[in-house]
């Protein structure tokens, strides 16, 4: 009887056919290396149960290979070669199938795999290796390579429990999956680790960002949700910070700072008058102080073990340490929504690479890409017969085929005017009209469409001399990624107090008084100047207000955090012993114990904030009123007095109306319109891609809905900007800001905050901090 069949010799031999209808269990061993111009193997039937392995691996033409029924438990083919079917037993345990490009997951025949226990799929591209896994339950050992996939980590958490087959075929404790995997919602760091060690071979990335969304047709001041955990307002649950805004809260600390190295300057005219501004080429040393009592520098762990700071000024000044981020806004405004992408990665970054985009410039040089003095009119049968001679206006053409989503600048439509899609053949397929009832929309602005089915051409209408940025064109789903550019923000101070005058400086310190007023904007911008930084500007306006709805997830500060006493004179420190943490509004107080002080002030708002505490003697959860709120960690950050800003005017000039000049750090100077409404009660901001928060639009809201504050401005020529108004006031935020006085103004309820750009050193130690000399 044959045992063994050795056909290594027949070099030549291309097919073979030992299958045995009937079964047969004497063959116990088959070798074919040698044969290496097979292609087709047929061993079906040959059940013997010593014939269990069959080593293909020398038969690299290999196209066909059938053995059912027999007591296979392993086969191990060739790498690279051509195999497009395969007939595998039941009995099978190992199922190997490395480098087999031309195999489809069709024509993989498995008579059972309940005994299979371990997998490998090594660069396989026609079979999807999940749906094969699934085939598969009592799996133990697993390795997949060419890994490239996204998601929210149930795929890490699923193979927790499964061990894995390493790079030279031995079984291991961890699961190898080999490649990459995108999480698409932020883990907590532990968690992290658990599965980078659980996947050693497989390069798991964080979401490079974490994006909210503002819902802009609610009047609920709870409006956003974070899409990064599914919490907020579309998702029907309680908003929480999660990803890189978490991360983001983690890396701020108060600190007391020096200016160390005094900045260079440059000469330029703001609000009307003629000054200086320090460049970013000065220095600030700081040391953080303790997140849990700012009374004490953040030496050691425990307060009590911490050294006592001096927040006078002799130590220096308090200031808030804004790290570094990357952000962007998009807008899309004809759905009601805008977003905001928050990253703390050193990194930029990416953006899909199905989009593209181009500057108003570059279009002005294609043929026909710009068309001045006229506009696009909707209902007209043709476009030349849309086209309307108007001064005021221009039209741009952009190519829009193969793509199909456009983000383009345009106007609101006044008059039925519009913008245009042609088919390849010039006939309108659509017009976009920017609705006039209760808008929001401003100059420069822009919308976000679906190119319609057989588009090519989009003619857009938009103003002359405000035509906005640029024409983004992606065949992404992402609607982030209809905003290509992406913000740096270097890190930075801001004040936690406001300004006090100290001697002959301006000191952000607690001096036993209240802060500083009744001094003209040109005069805090000098003596800020002199101590080598700046006022509050309005990017760190925007920031902070920013942060503010990205943590809390609604709109109303007042509400959130308290309106604090209605005075203009609160005595500054009176947060310090709590540190960063936040002061709670009347009704979270009221929940804790009803019997706080319901004290009522302008327009409705309950003055006062609290402290969550925990009683020392009982444990149980108090409130302490205070005079002062804490938001973000920052002290009266709204209400008590105005903070004036820096490095921002409104012109008012013929080409400027209304508009806000922004100096950036980087010394570029950038537009945006905001309402021509004076006090009006915000409904929506500009955002854009800087997310700026001011005030747009003719719609109003109140103190209950919307943002909850106001916006005040006035037409008259260099306006300079205040925030955050003063009092405890209902309409006086985090979001609100006002361009309605002159470079001149004083008033009692005006003052103003430190802030730092440059280079942040921070000190080794408490005792190398005391000894950095202040410059300034």
């Amino acid at each position: 009887i044959l045992q063994t069949l050795n056909l290594s010799n027949l070099t030549a031999l291309t097919t073979l056919d030992i299958s045995c209808a009937g079964t047969q269990t004497t063959l116990n061993n088959l070798i074919v290396d040698g044969c290496k111009n097979l292609r087709s193997l047929n061993m079906g039937g040959l059940k013997s149960t010593q014939l269990t392995g069959m080593d293909l691996t020398h038969n690299t033409k290999l196209e066909t290979f059938e053995a059912s029924d027999t007591a296979l438990t392993g086969v191990t083919f060739a790498k690279g070669s051509p195999l497009v079917k395969a007939v595998l037993p039941a009995t099978l345990q190992t199922l190997d199938l490395q480098y087999l490009p031309k195999l489809q997951a069709d024509n993989l025949t498995l008579e059972g795999t309940d005994s299979i226990t371990r997998l490998v799929i090594d660069s396989c591209p026609g079979i999807e290796w999940t749906a094969l896994r699934a085939k598969c339950p009592n799996v133990k050992y697993l390795r997949v390579t060419g890994i490239n996939e996204e998601g929210d980590g149930s795929l890490l958490r699923q193979y927790m429990e499964m061990g894995g087959v390493d790079e030279t075929g031995g079984n291991v404790d961890t699961c190898r999956l080999v490649g990459s995997y995108q999480l698409t919602q932020y883990i907590d760091d532990v968690e992290f680790q658990t599965y980078q060690q659980h996947y050693p071979e497989l390069n798991i990335m964080q979401p490079p960002y974490t994006m909210v969304e503002f819902d802009d047709s609610v009047a609920d001041d709870a409006n956003v949700s974070n899409l990064d955990n599914e919490t907020g307002y579309k998702y029907g649950n309680a908003y929480q910070p999660s990803g890189h805004i978490k991360a983001y809260l983690s890396q701020r600390h108060r600190v007391l700072a020096k200016i160390t190295k005094m900045p260079t300057q440059t000469n330029v005219k703001m609000g009307g008058i003629d000054t200086v501004m320090n460049k970013t080429d000065g220095e600030a040393t700081y040391y953080p102080l303790h997140d849990d009592n700012s009374n004490y520098y953040a030496d050691a762990k425990q307060v009590r073990d911490c050294t006592a700071a001096k927040l006078d000024g002799t130590e220096g000044d308090i200031m808030m340490l804004e790290p570094h981020k990357w952000f962007k806004g998009i807008n899309d405004y004809l759905n009601k929504k805008h977003y905001y992408c928050l990253s703390v990665n050193k990194g930029v970054p990416s953006v899909s690479v199905d989009t593209i985009q181009m500057s108003i410039d570059e279009i002005k040089q294609t043929k026909g890409g710009w068309r001045e003095g006229y506009k696009l009119t909707a209902n007209k049968q043709t476009l030349s017969e849309s086209y309307v001679s108007d001064s005021s206006y221009a039209v741009i053409k952009i190519d829009i085929g193969g793509y199909s989503r456009v983000r383009f600048p345009t106007v609101t439509g006044t008059n039925m005017a519009c913008s245009l899609f042609l088919a390849e053949d010039g006939s309108i397929i659509s017009n976009v009209i920017v609705p006039t009832i209760n808008q929001t929309f401003e100059k420069g602005q822009y919308i976000i469409k679906d190119i319609p089915d057989g588009a090519k051409t989009l003619y857009a209408t938009v103003y002359k001399n405000t035509p906005g940025d640029k024409v983004v064109l992606s065949n992404s789903d992402k609607i982030e990624d209809m905003e290509p550019d992406w913000v740096e923000v270097d890190e930075y101070l801001c004040a936690v107090v406001g300004s006090t005058v100290v001697g002959d400086k301006l000191r952000a310190c607690v001096s036993g008084g209240s802060t500083t007023a009744n001094m003209a904007w040109s005069d805090f911008h000098y003596y800020s100047v002199l101590r080598g930084m700046q006022q509050i500007d309005f990017s760190m306006h925007s920031d902070i207000a920013n942060l503010f709805y990205m943590k809390y997830g609604r709109r109303n500060s007042q509400e959130q955090c308290g309106a604090g006493s209605h005075t203009n004179m609160r005595t500054t420190g009176g947060t310090m012993s709590h540190g960063m943490t936040d002061t709670i509004g009347f009704d979270a107080a009221r929940q804790i114990n009803a019997s706080i002080t319901n004290s009522i002030v302008d327009y409705g708002v309950h003055q006062f904030a609290w402290y969550q505490e925990g009683d020392e003697e009982s444990g149980a959860t108090i409130v302490k009123q205070v005079n002062s709120i804490c938001c973000c960690g920052y002290e009266d950050i709204y209400g008590h007095k105005y903070d004036m800003m820096d490095n921002c005017d409104m012109p008012n000039d013929s080409a400027h109306s209304n508009m806000v000049r922004i100096f950036m750090p980087d010394g570029k100077v950038r537009y945006i319109k905001s309402s021509s409404n004076n006090g009006i009660w915000i409904t929506n901001v500009y955002h854009g891609q800087y997310g700026d928060v001011i005030g747009v639009g003719a719609k109003s809201g109140s103190a209950s809905t919307y943002y909850g504050d106001t916006y005040w401005t006035s037409g008259s020529a260099y306006r300079v900007l205040f925030r955050g108004c003063g009092y405890a006031s209902s309409y006086g935020g985090i979001s609100y800001s006002h361009a309605y006085n002159d470079a001149s103004y004083t008033s009692t309820v005006v003052g103003s905050r430190l802030a730092f750009r440059g280079k942040l050193v921070k000190a080794s130690s408490v005792a190398r901090y005391k000894a950095a000399r202040e410059v300034a």
